[in-house]
């Protein structure tokens, strides 16, 4: 049985600024559960932690995709 409501991610990070925003700022931290590097970083998530992160990493200057 497949499990519902879980998407795979893939977030990109684009330069060292940007991944140095995200590992000190604590509302970041908590949007993952991966310890972030530079380049692209693929994580397992439900519905409403997948919402967040569209929602927030825009703002640091992450991209985030959605992997079918």
């Amino acid at each position: 049985m497949a499990k519902q409501n879980v998407k795979t991610v893939k977030i990109t990070i684009p330069n060292s600024s940007v991944l140095k925003l995200v590992r000190s700022t604590p509302l970041f931290q908590r949007l993952t559960k991966l310890k972030l590097q530079l380049g692209e970083n693929i994580e397992q998530v439900n519905h409403y932690q997948f919402a967040e992160q569209m929602r927030m990493f825009p703002i640091a200057g992450a991209k985030i995709e959605e992997i079918c």
